[in-house]
Parts: structure tokens; C-alpha cells; sequence
């Protein structure tokens, strides 16, 4: 049973990724690719982490793995955040956002 939710986690934390691949050669401007990519690492990275960590046998490896995923969904909205208001204050802007 235990294999079967690993497994399950693993295979939409792909699937997620792959969405977000697509998604990146799709959308048009930086804003919605940065959208793009961050649903790559917040959406399939951690659930791929959390489902291997349901796969592996030892107790530390799960922990690491975990603590891995907590870490990436604590940090990657922060600096996702961080690179859509850089690039929106920027000078070099092309849309005229300001």
C-alpha cells in the first residue's frame, strides 16, 4: 500500500513537471513563464520528493527527502516572488508595468 501511494505522489509530481515545461515554450512573457516554472517547483518537485520519500526504507533518508520538499515550498514562493518584482522595477522593462 505504501508502494502505491510513493508511486502515485511520484507520478503527478511528473506530471506537474512536465505541465510546467509546457507551459514555459507556451506562454508568451516572462511573467507567465515565471508562473510556469515556479508551478515546476513548487507543485511537482515537492510532490516527487514526498513521494520518494514514501519509496525509501530507512527513516533518515524520508527525513531528508521531507525536509527537502518543506524547505523548497517554504523558499520557492519568496524567491519567486523576489525575481517578478526585480524584473517588474527594472528599468529595462518592456511592458511599461511601472
Amino acid at each position: 500500500m505504501i508502494f502505491i501511494i510513493g508511486y502515485g505522489l511520484t507520478l503527478l509530481g511528473i506530471i506537474a513537471i512536465f505541465s510546467g515545461i509546457v507551459g514555459l515554450f507556451r506562454f508568451p512573457d516572462f511573467y507567465t513563464k515565471i508562473h510556469a516554472a515556479s508551478v515546476i517547483e513548487c507543485c511537482g518537485v515537492p510532490l516527487s520528493l514526498v513521494g520518494l520519500a514514501f519509496l525509501q526504507h530507512d527513516f533518515t533518508s524520508s527525513f531528508k527527502l521531507l525536509f527537502a520538499a518543506i524547505l523548497i515550498l517554504i523558499l520557492n514562493p519568496v524567491s519567486t516572488h523576489a525575481i517578478g518584482k526585480a524584473s517588474l522595477l527594472s528599468p529595462n522593462n518592456q511592458k511599461g508595468l511601472k
